[in-house]
């Protein structure tokens, strides 16, 4: 039967874990930019009318 370093194991997972948070965040963010990104294009569009009413 294989040993299993219990203690290197759980570092592992701890660095993985935190590596896991950070992409999250970083994710999170380009969403937040992409949105805003999004909202900045649709709003500059001379395609679109600037109210619902308008057409």
């Amino acid at each position: 039967m294989t040993e299993i370093d219990l203690t290197l194991l759980a570092q592992q997972n701890a660095e993985i874990l935190e590596e896991l948070r950070a992409l999250r965040r970083e994710v999170a963010k380009l969403r937040e930019q992409s949105a805003r990104t999004l909202d900045f294009e649709r709003r500059n569009d001379p395609r679109r009318p600037s109210s619902l009413t308008q057409r």
